[in-house]
């Protein structure tokens, strides 16, 4: 064995001392490399937590598509308070708690290969950004990523957005998901899966991004050394190098779901009127205004409701949003910690 004349030590021995301590650095338990996930277990744990969470939160996405769908000029509180009890009025075709789920399983299914490729290349988008030593791209990362993995799942998960958003209006002609996508084929054709794809990827997009940047820079800040320690209940010990702190991911993920909401509220507003305009029994408050594109639907949403109109919606969202997202960050990690391959 070689040993180093200075200070008698094996070489080999610090060699190894060196991997170890690099190995060691490495391994961050609040942060999981997309190299890192078992690809079969990362798929059973998003289907049970995004069918988990859509069990709870999916009512308030029903009352932010029918708010959004109404096409009368109505305050924020009005438009809320109305579609509420008519939620929950006999008296109405929508009044049923059973409506609020209207299009909740075809959601999840239909949904499930499009948010697990969504989520695959976000993880995997940032760590290439994150690994270059150009600061500018790490800290633009999750912005870019955000972008690029809504661009690449748009196309699969519009057709299930159009159908769940038509099931979950109110006066909704359709009596089932199978009922919609056979009527929307017979009087739109394939395109009619497709409607809004324009508007759709612009919101989409754009809130990725804004989730993302958001939530992974107040991450960031929450895990600093200076601030952790308001975060944790117990400090942790020089040995408990490995210990999970999650309340940073809740705070985090609550902040960026209000920040996004807020943010992307009008834009939500329109994709949701282009996706439901061709519906011709919507009823009584259904406007002979078709909104072309976004930006046309944008200024005709402002000269005929206002900001009132620009903000149809939001209240639900923001009851729903921060909370959801909260939860939603804190399973993400979750299901990224519990897919490795080998956990610390």
């Amino acid at each position: 064995m070689v040993v180093n004349q200075l200070n008698s030590e094996p070489i080999e021995s610090k060699s190894d001392a060196i991997s170890a301590r690099k190995a060691e650095d490495t391994f961050d338990p609040h942060t999981t490399k997309w190299s890192d996930v078992n690809l079969l277990k990362f798929g059973i744990l998003i289907a049970a937590s995004t069918t988990f969470e859509s069990a709870i939160f999916y009512p308030f996405f029903v009352l932010k598509t029918r708010e959004q769908s109404d096409r009368r000029n109505l305050t924020l509180l009005q438009s809320f308070r109305y579609h509420l009890r008519a939620s929950f009025s006999k008296t109405t075709t929508a009044g049923s708690v059973s409506s609020l789920y209207r299009g909740f399983w075809f959601s999840n299914i239909a949904g499930l290969p499009a948010y697990g490729l969504y989520l695959g290349v976000y993880i995997s988008t940032k760590d290439r950004l994150n690994a270059t030593s150009n600061t500018s791209a790490r800290f633009y990362a999750p912005f870019l990523a955000g972008a690029l993995a809504d661009a690449v799942s748009v196309l699969f998960y519009v057709p299930s957005d159009v159908i769940v958003q038509r099931l979950q209006v109110s006066d909704s002609p359709y009596k089932s998901s199978f009922d919609a996508i056979r009527k929307i084929y017979v009087n739109e054709g394939i395109k009619g899966y497709y409607r809004g794809l324009g508007a759709t990827f612009i919101v989409s997009a754009l809130a990725s991004s804004i989730w993302w940047t958001s939530y992974e820079n107040v991450k960031t800040l929450l895990y600093h050394p200076s601030i952790l320690h308001y975060f944790t209940w117990k400090k942790s010990s020089k040995d408990d190098a490995h210990a999970v702190h999650r309340l940073p991911q809740l705070a985090a993920g609550f902040v960026a779901g209000t920040i996004t909401s807020a943010c992307v509220n009008p834009l939500d507003v329109v994709k949701t009127r282009i996706q439901t305009q061709n519906i011709d029994t919507l009823g009584k408050t259904s406007s002979t205004v078709l909104y072309r594109n976004t930006f046309h639907g944008l200024a005709c949403l402002w000269r005929e409701e206002g900001i009132n109109g620009l903000f149809r919606g939001v209240l639900p969202k923001l009851m729903s949003r921060g909370p959801i997202s909260a939860l939603s960050a804190l399973v993400f990690e979750l299901v990224l910690y519990y897919s490795r391959d080998n956990l610390h």
